[in-house]
C-alpha cells in the first residue's frame, strides 16, 4: 500500500494528471461558443495593442531621424 501512495505523490506522476486534465478542459472549451468568442475579442485587443505599439515605434524612429539629420546640418553649418 506504501507503494501505492508513493506512486501517486510522485510530481512526474501529478503532473502527467494535471496535463490530462487540462488537455480535457481545454477541449470542451474549444468547442464552447462562449469561450470562442472571448478568446477572439482578447485576440483581436492584443493585434491592436501590437499595432499601435509598431505604429508608437516606427514614429519616435522617424523623429530621432529627423533630430539626427538637423544636428548633423546644424554641425555641419557651425565648421
Amino acid at each position: 500500500m506504501k507503494k501505492l501512495a508513493d506512486f501517486f505523490t510522485n510530481k512526474y506522476v501529478i503532473g502527467f494528471g494535471v496535463g490530462v486534465a487540462a488537455a480535457v478542459i481545454g477541449c470542451r472549451a474549444y468547442k464552447s461558443k462562449t469561450v470562442r468568442n472571448a478568446a477572439a475579442k482578447v485576440l483581436a485587443h492584443w493585434m491592436k495593442l501590437r499595432d499601435d505599439a509598431k505604429f508608437a515605434v516606427t514614429k519616435i524612429k522617424e523623429e530621432a531621424e529627423d533630430l539626427y539629420a538637423e544636428a548633423k546640418t546644424q554641425e555641419n553649418e557651425a565648421k
